[in-house]
């Protein structure tokens, strides 16, 4: 018997598919200061409101991402290197930075830790940020980039008391402390001290003894009762010297914006001070007989001038209480020995 051998002959065709390049999409949110600056001063990523998007095409393989966040502080300056953080490998999707740490792994991160303490005396982001973004393989190689820059037109922020004025006399009961809001703080917090004499300085007098507010954190809000934080008591007729400083998100001790130091006097019902210096003035007022003595008289007893302190011009002190009882009375009975008076 024959055998036939049949011989199938198939051809193949090979079908090379070529990988659909990677994209990347970077988009920044619109934020505030107060949202910016915890994600820059403590590099903290997840923990900041939602900064920026990015989106990646084709959602498909295992990919890295590499950020690296520039800063120019202003117009006569670069972009300097802020910071880098680095994702561990996680399978191609888009995400927020609110993902970074959370869904997402992070693996090292690196800080120019001068400008972060820079950005931080700044007391708010300030200038133009940049923020690069690469998208990497499993094996560091670059697959697509795209870039942001956010520009801070705002100056850097100061901290200002409002309430009590300086010199004003506050009753010893509650007296009420307002000061200029920051963005991007974790508390404040106050400090006051006694004031012996005119000779202090504001600043010896708030640094010496016994604190009657030893640096008590107050939280975020700008204003409180001073009488509810007293480390120790006051006492009537004392004159208070107190600071309010601010402690910046991610910040240390030593990077905490100070305000002005502030003086008041604590009412004294036994010794009405201001009664007698407005009667003493009065009564100082009256016995001149030009007519800015006359004007002024009339202010004050309208209600339309309030004296808030006196200080000597050589020094620029403010004058105790009593200083001033004593400097009244003499020129009350003195009034040959004012040579001029002048009206700001």
């Amino acid at each position: 018997m024959k055998k036939i051998l049949f011989l199938l002959f198939i051809s193949a065709k090979l079908i090379f598919v070529s990988a659909q390049p990677y994209q990347i999409n970077l988009q920044v949110s619109s934020f505030s200061e107060g949202d910016f600056a915890p994600f820059i001063f403590s590099n903290d990523l997840s923990g900041a409101p939602r900064i920026f998007a990015v989106t990646i095409s084709p959602e498909q393989g295992e990919v890295k991402v590499r950020g690296e966040i520039y800063w120019k502080k202003d117009a006569d300056s670069g972009f300097d290197w802020l910071l880098t953080f680095r994702t561990r490998v996680f399978q191609a999707r888009s995400f927020f930075n609110t993902d970074l740490g959370n869904t997402i792994q992070l693996g090292r991160g690196e800080t120019n830790s001068s400008l972060i303490d820079e950005n931080r005396r700044r007391g708010r982001p300030s200038g133009e940020y940049r923020l690069d973004i690469y998208l990497l393989d499993a094996n560091d190689q670059q697959l697509a980039f795209d870039s942001k820059t956010y520009e801070f037109s705002n100056p850097a922020q100061t901290l200002s008391i409002i309430l009590p004025q300086p010199g004003s006399i506050e009753n010893i009961g509650g007296v009420h402390a307002e000061w200029t809001e920051l963005n991007g703080i974790q508390y404040y917090e106050i400090k006051a001290n006694v004031r012996e004499s005119a000779a202090q300085s504001l600043e010896d007098a708030l640094d010496s003894g016994s604190p009657v507010i030893d640096n008590v954190p107050v939280g975020v809000l700008n204003s409180i009762d001073l009488r509810t934080i007293l480390s120790r008591e006051w006492t009537p007729g004392q004159e208070i010297v107190f600071r309010v400083a601010a402690l910046l998100v991610g910040g240390t001790p030593s990077d905490m914006i100070e305000s002005n130091i502030v003086n008041f006097y604590l009412d004294d019902p036994a010794n009405p001070f201001q009664e007698e210096t407005t009667e003493n003035i009065n009564q100082l007022l009256q016995s001149l007989y030009d007519g800015l003595g006359s004007n002024l008289l009339d202010r004050l007893l309208s209600g339309n001038l309030q004296i808030t302190d006196i200080s000597w011009e050589e020094t620029g002190l403010n004058l105790s209480p009593q200083e001033i009882q004593d400097l009244l009375n003499y020129l009350r009975q003195h009034p040959d020995n004012i040579l001029n008076i002048e009206q700001d």
